[in-house]
């Protein structure tokens, strides 16, 4: 009979079981379970509209300002959909920019160093990695002071972090002056010498200009990302991990995100061909199910039927990066390339915040009101935005100035959802075939989980 195992996952956002299913040694099948029901989509309707802006960040503590921001996209799509204009300043789109790249920046710099490094004290007995040691490791405690850092910026524009509501429908409602701008460059300026001199060993100028891991190996001085690559290699983690070679984005953030859902070549996307299915899920259309094969609280999604992956690997692909076109073609999704891209999306937001803060013309408008008001108009609408673990989908109808329905398709219910009836989920489909407990956690880290936005 096969063996089974079922743990408790550590060192992750929220929590997730992984139950694994054995046969001589290697791991036969994988059920990904998130085991914990929250209910925003039931807590939200029949709410005023408004209400979101301020229950939805509320869904996670890392990425709460992603919800904010796909929520004010979407109650300003409703007024689209029926035909009014809505004007949103410039200088109100770059503050968003901002406030999001500074979330994505500290998701990433928490995911590397507490989740991600310590992973390999298991695995190599080099005293030198002690660096990365929970708590007490020198590494560790850097990479978490400059991830309490990023959020400032977030603070500056936004009140406060997290669970910050002041992105509004029409724009936001903070009035920066020069002072804010400044200290938000000085703030970036610090996180990107951080960068240099710990992550990536050279300067940003430099690693840009990198098209393969051996020139990355070679030009990088002593770094963590050198460290991490190097153990991975040592490890065969670039033999490891890989999914389906499928990517989805849904949004364009220039220069560094485009948007688009990349098979065997990049296509537009469209939300027409996203569909969740509940096959596997207690949560279902009809209310919720308890019969034996159904397993986890998040629902499986799948684009034209099939399971994409949607993550910072995902927005390197369909942004056409060298770098990541050359690492895919040598290494496939392999847990290598995966967790590199997240390394290396760090280094673009921080260059976009750059631009942004350049960019914004504080003469222009935060907010312009909306020509009616919310509770007067009815209609229904997608929002989309690239949260830190990839692309985030909300969806709202609004009927006599209620929420009548909400819903939310989160990156982490992409990548850990349940199966469906063809195929496991990217995170399943990565961990099937290996041959330790500890392996398989690792390749499951690398698509930083997060079960909260899981079970929404």
């Amino acid at each position: 009979m096969p063996k089974i195992t079922k743990q408790v996952l550590n060192r992750v956002e929220g929590e997730i079981h992984l139950k694994l299913i054995w046969e001589n040694g290697v791991i036969k099948d994988v059920f990904i379970i998130a085991p914990n029901f929250r209910g925003f989509e039931f807590i939200l309707e029949g709410k005023p509209p408004l209400d979101a802006l301020v229950i939805n960040p509320r869904i996670c503590g890392i990425c709460g300002h992603a919800h904010l921001i796909a929520t004010s996209r979407t109650l300003e799509a409703v007024y689209e959909n029926i035909g009014y204009k809505l004007e949103i300043s410039k200088k109100a789109e770059y503050i968003r920019d901002i406030t999001l790249a500074s979330e994505i920046i500290q998701n990433h710099l928490r995911w590397f160093y507490m989740f991600v490094l310590p992973d390999f004290l298991k695995l190599d007995k080099n005293p030198k990695l002690r660096k990365y040691q929970p708590i007490k490791g020198i590494q560790w405690q850097k990479g978490v002071e400059a991830s309490s850092k990023i959020v400032k910026i977030i603070a500056l524009f936004g009140g406060q972090w997290p669970h910050t509501s002041y992105s509004v429908v029409g724009g936001v409602v903070s009035d920066p002056t020069t002072f804010e701008i400044v200290e938000a460059q000085a703030i970036v300026d610090s996180i990107l010498s951080f960068y240099e001199k710990n992550i990536i060993g050279m300067s940003a100028e430099d690693y840009l200009t990198i098209k393969t891991d051996e020139e990355f190996l070679k030009k990088s001085k002593q770094s963590d990302l050198k460290t991490l690559l190097k153990l991975a290699f040592k490890y065969n983690l670039h033999k490891l991990g890989k999914a389906y070679h499928r990517f989805l984005t849904v949004c364009d953030i220039d220069p560094s995100v485009s948007k688009g859902a990349t098979k065997r070549k990049r296509k537009d996307f469209d939300i027409k061909k996203v569909k969740e299915v509940d096959s596997y899920s207690f949560l279902t259309e009809k209310g919720f199910s308890f019969d034996e094969k159904r397993y986890s609280w998040a629902k499986a999604v799948r684009y034209e039927g099939l399971a994409y992956e949607t993550s910072p690997l995902a927005r390197r692909i369909n942004n056409n990066d060298e770098l990541f076109m050359n690492l895919l073609k040598k290494y496939k999704d392999s847990y290598i390339v995966r967790v590199w891209a997240r390394v290396d999306e760090i280094l673009k937001m921080l260059l976009l915040i750059k631009k942004r803060l350049k960019e914004i013309d504080l003469k222009q408008p935060s907010w312009i009101k909306p020509p009616v008001e919310i509770k007067n108009i009815q209609g229904e609408a997608y929002g989309f935005c690239e949260a830190a673990r990839g692309s985030l989908i909300h969806q709202v109808k609004i009927k006599e100035g209620k929420i009548s329905k909400y819903n939310i398709i989160t990156p982490s219910t992409w990548n850990l959802g349940p199966r469906c009836e063809r195929y496991l989920s990217p995170a399943e489909k990565a961990i099937k075939g290996l041959k330790s407990e500890l392996l398989a956690q690792i390749v499951l880290r690398s698509f930083d989980v997060c079960s909260v936005c899981t079970t929404h």
